[in-house]
């Protein structure tokens, strides 16, 4: 599934994209969930929170609210560094502009072209993009960070339910989104397991489960969220030499 939010005021553009993105997709035996808006409102920020990583942007500069380019930084600035950005636009101006690297845009697309050739060539990258599977992308300190799915160990929920801490074997980084956000963006990854709520590890960095405390070894650390219920499933994906009985 790819969530593709259009930001576009005209009712006869969004229809244009709406159904060239789809057939694009579609051709490549993806489904697509579509969100539009017409215009900025802060019901608009708090449901593209709540849309799993997996999605891409299609923004007109000319909407009533908020540009796209000021929503597209402010969406980068709320820690999406990964989310595909297509700025579709008359002011070709702006494609000389600071701002467009500032936002790592995907593409800038003037109206004046060939909107639909120009609009396939976007997706195409768009597309690769959005099937990177082999590295979590975020930004911490003012920095993008790449980590490799083999080098993390686990995420932790933070007290703030708007932030999640990542574990490698060495490092600690401060990811600003939510567990549950990151169970959705790695549903479909066998490595990763739910041990509880606030947790989620990384089976093949998993050294071995002390059953009867109740405990999971990964490297240097130690973890105890974990539940009963997830132990048993647990029990089930990690090999007999990895659990521990006293």
């Amino acid at each position: 599934m790819v969530n593709v939010i259009i930001y576009e005021d005209n009712k006869e553009m969004q229809l244009l994209y709406q159904e060239e993105i789809k057939l694009f997709f579609e051709e490549r035996n993806h489904s697509v969930n579509f969100y539009l808006f017409s215009h900025y409102s802060k019901d608009l920020e708090k449901i593209i929170q709540k849309i799993p990583r997996r999605k891409l942007f299609v923004l007109d500069i000319e909407v009533p609210g908020k540009s796209g380019l000021d929503l597209a930084r402010k969406i980068r600035m709320n820690g999406d560094w990964t989310s595909p950005f297509i700025i579709i636009t008359n002011y070709d101006s702006f494609k000389n502009t600071g701002f467009t690297s500032k936002t790592l845009l995907l593409d800038f697309i003037s109206k004046k072209e060939n909107r639909k050739e120009r609009l396939k060539e976007a997706l195409e990258i768009a597309y690769e993009m959005l099937n990177m599977k082999d590295a979590y992308t975020f930004q911490y300190n003012g920095e993008i960070y790449h980590i490799l799915y083999q080098n993390i160990l686990y995420f932790e929920k933070d007290l703030n339910d708007n932030y999640t801490f990542l574990y490698t074997e060495d490092n600690r980084y401060k990811v600003k989104d939510s567990i549950s956000n990151i169970e959705k963006e790695l549903e479909n990854n066998p490595i990763f397991f739910k041990t509880h709520r606030s947790c989620i590890i990384n089976l093949n960095q998993v050294d071995y489960l002390d059953w009867d405390k109740n405990k999971l070894y990964l490297k240097n650390h130690i973890i105890s969220l974990l539940t009963k219920e997830k132990k048993e499933k647990l029990k089930k994906l990690l090999s007999k030499e990895k659990i521990l009985q006293v």
